[in-house]
């Protein structure tokens, strides 16, 4: 699941483009996914065979989780598949590197399922994400000491968090249940004939949003202004 904005933290899928066993090209639409701004199409970033979808239309998936995989060969669908099945019942069969989905660049719509590059050899370069950086900096964390989880190894604010011992909690989980406890608070009783419908990832995010903007202090600063030369201005030009 890509990060289609910087405030997403899961995704819907919408609908699938593409069909399993389908040939994909690079940078055709295969998938798309609601994000918590909009309906986004997701394109591949490696020509391929989408050999197994893992998250279905109308599921929701955390930014990061493979909602499906990229087989070169058709040799390697029957692998795929047997990862996909295994991801849905929880157990790991000993198969093929499991294909998962590429980061997305800058301000463009990304790609979610792609073939992750082998590793390089010898030393390289620690990618810290910028937000990482000021979080290493105000808890005193040795950015080059923190084992990145983030696509190719790259440093999040997770990581620098755990590395500084604080408890991390998933922003989903924190969501649904925000979601899930205004929800059991202020739902009238249902009417009858009446339905209920749940958000959209956009308005679950804009309700979040609200309920923690109540928790922001208000201040307000006044003076007194002496408007007597104002107001004599007023009466002679009137």
């Amino acid at each position: 699941m890509p990060a289609l904005s910087s405030t997403m933290t899961e995704g819907k899928i919408v609908s699938w483009i593409k069909s399993e066993g389908d040939l994909l090209s690079k940078g055709e639409s295969v998938v798309v996914v609601e994000s918590d701004k909009a309906d986004m199409d997701v394109e591949t970033f490696y020509d391929g065979i989408l050999a197994a979808i893992v998250v279905p239309e109308g599921e929701t998936a955390p930014v990061g989780a493979s909602i499906g995989l990229l087989a070169e060969t058709e040799e390697e669908i029957a692998e795929a598949k047997a990862k996909a099945a295994s991801k849905a019942s929880g157990s790991t069969p000993p198969v093929a590197e499991t294909v998962t989905p590429t980061p997305p660049p800058p301000a463009t719509s990304t790609p979610t399922i792609s073939q992750p590059p082998a590793a390089p050899e010898g030393p390289r370069k620690t990618t810290v994400t910028p937000f990482a950086k000021k979080l290493a900096k105000q808890h005193k964390v040795d950015i080059n000491n923190v084992v990145g989880t983030g696509p190719y190894g790259r440093v999040t604010p997770a990581d620098v968090e755990a590395a500084a011992g604080i408890a991390v909690s998933k922003p989903s989980e924190s969501l649904a249940a925000t979601v899930k406890a205004a929800a059991s608070s202020s739902v009238p009783p249902p009417l009858p004939g009446s339905n209920f419908v749940p958000f959209t990832t956009m308005q679950a995010a804009v309700s979040k949003n609200m309920v923690e903007s109540l928790s922001v202090p208000t201040f307000r600063v006044g003076y007194p202004v002496i408007t007597d030369a104002l107001d004599a201005f007023h009466d002679k030009v009137k």
